[in-house]
């Protein structure tokens, strides 16, 4: 519901009304009488005017999407009624949101008993939870000397996710690696890799009984059945860890580190889950922020939903955040680390959890492309030290849609020394976004 609030806009008239109404009472006239009449009148007119806008008008606004990818477009349907019986000779609707690129604000004209529908649009320009509303209608009598503010104090919220663009085979996850591999750890769930066979116990699965196994071993005396044990997948779980500390962090908008590692570990997680493979998070801003590792598309969304808002504001160094969640990661794990950090601090928490046994490649962003400081050959040369695979990524450095991507061959390719790079020269570098089903355009 509205609230309404009746204003003048100028004290004048009333001040000219006073004054003639005291010439009348000392000193009487026909014309002085004429003026006041006709100034009490349009003053009356006037605030019934107004009266009935702020009773008789409401507006309505209807989103089309309830989420959106940067990129893509906003738009809502607006629709306004006029209930009154005078009409609204100009109405301001004034709409306050924090989300750049998209203004719903515009004058409009009504008239009496009807109604009136516009539509608005504007780019998803920056992603992030943005809000939409409040929403002022301001309106105003024939004279100029009332104006009625509706005042509706509803808001919303409108997410726009990051960009998901197609990326080149950057992490090789555990298990992933050509020939054969076992974890050589039994698991309790069915996998690829059937290790060995026991004889069967009230509740084994039956799907789980090895037919040719029970034929050859079971005896002329008594029957016995075997069932199969499997090994673990040797593919464990991948955590993709992003470096949102806001010293080492470069750039401004969307050409900033901050938004490329974003980025990255959107798509990142988007190619991962398709490989049926389970995606965890580990970031920080302000506060630490972890998403557990789970399979299926959908739980992309809950990982885009923990980037969306992510900026680097974080005061805690990335050695820090390895040494906090070390606990957590555990054998047979795969770990993707974002950063454009140079600082070789980090990496000395990358040698103790290769020593348990977890697979680490590393994600560079060279700050020195987006304006900052820093340097990423020492930290090549110290992660090669460590047998730790790592890829650089510039400023500018393009990926294609995914919808692009099935019908031509890329347009990037992974050099020798890990760096990613346009593969045909002379090019305009961008970032090119992917529209999910159920989002903007």
């Amino acid at each position: 519901m509205a609230t309404p609030t009746i204003r003048m806009t100028s004290k004048l008239p009333v001040f000219v009304a006073v004054v003639l109404l005291l010439l009348q009472i000392f000193s009487p006239a026909p014309p002085i009488m004429f003026l006041l009449l006709s100034m009490v009148s349009v003053l009356g007119v006037g605030y019934v005017w107004v009266r009935q806008l702020a009773r008789g008008v409401s507006i309505q606004r209807k989103r089309r999407y309830g989420w959106a990818q940067v990129g893509d477009l906003i738009q809502e349907r607006w629709i306004m009624h006029n209930d009154a019986w005078v009409p609204v000779l100009w109405a301001e609707i004034q709409e306050r949101t924090d989300m750049a690129g998209y203004d719903a604000s515009r004058a409009i004209g009504l008239g009496a008993q009807s109604s009136i529908t516009w539509t608005t649009s504007g780019s998803c320009l920056q992603r992030g939870v943005f809000t939409l509303g409040p929403l002022d209608v301001v309106m105003g009598d024939p004279f100029g000397l009332f104006t009625v503010r509706l005042h509706y104090a509803y808001t919303d919220t409108f997410v726009i996710y990051p960009s998901i663009v197609a990326l080149p085979t950057l992490v090789e996850p555990r298990g992933v690696a050509r020939g054969n591999s076992r974890a050589n750890l039994r698991s309790l769930e069915l996998t690829t890799n059937a290790s060995t066979v026991r004889q069967y116990v009230p509740g084994d699965a039956l799907n789980r009984i090895h037919w040719r196994t029970t034929a050859r071993r079971s005896q002329p005396d008594q029957e016995s059945i075997f069932v199969k044990e499997y090994d673990l997948e040797p593919t464990g779980d991948v955590w993709i860890i992003a470096d949102m500390h806001a010293a080492v962090h470069a750039g401004q908008g969307v050409e900033s580190t901050e938004e490329y590692a974003v980025t990255l570990a959107a798509s990142l997680a988007n190619q991962l889950l398709r490989e049926n493979l389970a995606v965890g998070l580990i970031t920080h801003a302000k506060e630490p922020i972890v998403v557990a590792p789970r399979k299926g598309q959908q739980h992309l969304w809950e990982l885009l939903t923990a980037l969306s808002p992510l900026h680097a504001t974080a005061a805690q160094p990335l050695d820090e955040l390895l040494t906090l969640f070390e606990p957590a990661i555990t054998r047979n794990m795969s770990i993707a680390v974002i950063t454009p950090s140079s600082d070789v601090a980090w990496i000395e928490g990358l040698g103790l959890l290769l020593r348990h046994g977890v697979h680490v490649t590393a994600l560079l962003l060279d700050a020195a492309s987006f304006g900052g400081e820093g340097n990423t050959a020492g930290v090549l040369g110290a992660l090669a030290d460590l047998g730790v695979p790592a890829h650089v990524v510039d400023k500018g450095a393009r990926f294609q849609s995914l919808l692009q991507k099935r019908q031509q061959q890329p347009e990037f390719k992974v050099l020798g020394t890990g760096r990613v790079v346009v593969a045909k020269e002379g090019e305009a570098a961008d970032w090119v976004p992917v529209g999910m089903a159920g989002g903007g355009s």
